[in-house]
């Protein structure tokens, strides 16, 4: 889970630093950061819960 925390977070810091040409450019960037924000902060806030297991039955989650 490590690994993908930071390649978003290189993501964005590509995106923080892509030189900026236009409008385009612009909206396309700050699309693009505001999305990876919203995954690295699902990714970070999430619950890491650990099998359940009753009965020796194991549940996945």
């Amino acid at each position: 889970m490590f690994l993908i925390d930071v390649l978003l977070v290189l993501a964005i810091l590509f995106f923080l630093f892509l030189p900026i040409s236009d409008r385009r450019t612009v909206r396309m960037r700050l699309c693009m950061v505001c999305a990876l924000f919203a995954v690295l902060s699902v990714a970070v806030v999430r619950p890491h819960l650990a099998p359940v297991q009753i009965a020796s039955v194991v549940s996945p989650h």
